[in-house]
């Protein structure tokens, strides 16, 4: 049975004692995002906080920041949260990577399979060993300031790859100790696509599928009004569904015209929530979300246990007001915690 773990994110007064609150339930991890605040800076609140609970960022943005640089820091979180804490990668899309962080994206497979290779030369370096890593866009082959280290027994940090396509999921699979699933998927898509993409790429790096992990992420949304429950899914399934990327996911049911819909809907008035929610069939959101009262998303997610290892809750963030969310995130906790 898949472990359990929740997206969270809101004010740094908030965040700690929230992560304790999801640890005081029995769930198994917590991660946060990195869209406007520093996922680093978040996951170290979280290990100030917490005690047993893994800490995981979903997602730290790679390509902003130098190899190195993220190394360093997710071996400084491991230290902090006595090696609780794994770092989990994304590309993002290029639109953002360009215009809002200055940074390159192109060859973002390749590029992630190499920041992660030079990641992990920087960790091997720590523990003294003699490694290096010299790639096409990355190079890692300096040590410190202070040289190389004593060899050491230090535990090394895993990382995980944020992957939606076949190529950064063969990159998460060659090179990674994990894959992080994108939140818009459904059943089709995970055993179709991505199971059969992860023992692939496993089977040609010589990598056994017990030393990699996957974590699938998924929209809950749950409520004892039913209706409320679903609107609220169809208009975070109605975002995700704007973006070309993620057309794939529409196209395991047969429905990749969806992307088409709501890029158009979209375009005419970003902010019209009721025209996005009504280009979301109803029957959709049984495809591509966990929604509804408490029993019906129990049942609904006991389908998904099978195929992930681990499950990562995420309540619909867009357009719902934060109480609504904090209502939501209640709603798991109570639904699913010990």
């Amino acid at each position: 049975m898949a472990t359990l773990g929740i997206a969270i994110g809101g004010p740094y007064p908030l965040l700690g004692p929230l992560a304790k609150a999801i640890e005081d339930k029995g769930f198994d991890s917590v991660w946060v995002p990195e869209t406007t605040q520093d996922s680093i800076v978040q996951s170290a609140v979280l290990a100030a906080h917490t005690g047993r609970i893994r800490i995981g960022t979903d997602i730290t943005l790679a390509f902003p920041r130098s190899p190195t640089i993220t190394a360093m820091s997710a071996l400084d979180l491991c230290e902090l949260s006595n090696d609780r804490f794994v770092i989990g990668l994304g590309s993002q899309v290029h639109r953002i990577i360009t215009d809002r962080f200055s940074a390159e994206y192109a060859q973002p497979a390749k590029r992630m399979a190499e920041y992660v290779q030079a990641m992990k030369a920087v960790w091997r370096m720590a523990r003294g060993e003699d490694a290096t890593f010299e790639g096409d866009i990355y190079r890692v082959v300096r040590h410190g300031i202070d040289g190389k280290p004593k060899p050491n027994d230090r535990p090394l940090p895993r990382v995980f790859v944020a992957a939606v396509g076949p190529l950064m999921t063969r990159a998460a699979a060659t090179h990674a100790d994990g894959l992080l699933g994108h939140p818009l998927t459904s059943l089709a898509y995970i055993t179709g696509s991505v199971q059969p993409r992860i023992d692939e790429a496993l089977a040609a790096a010589g990598r056994e599928r017990s030393d990699f992990e996957l974590v699938q992420s998924f929209i809950c949304s749950i409520s004892e009004d039913r209706d409320r429950a679903r609107e609220e899914a169809k208009q975070q399934i109605a975002f995700y569904g704007t973006t070309p990327n993620y057309q794939a996911i529409f196209e395991a049911n047969g429905e990749g015209h969806l992307t088409g819909q709501l890029r158009e809907v979209f375009k005419k008035d970003p902010t019209n929530v009721e025209a996005l929610r009504a280009a979301v069939p109803d029957d959709a959101v049984d495809r591509y979300a966990v929604a509804g009262t408490p029993d019906e998303v129990k049942d609904r997610l006991a389908e998904y246990h099978p195929h992930a290892d681990e499950l990562m809750f995420n309540v619909p963030w867009y357009r719902v007001k934060a109480e609504r969310m904090a209502e939501g995130l209640a709603a798991i906790l109570d639904t699913f915690g010990g």
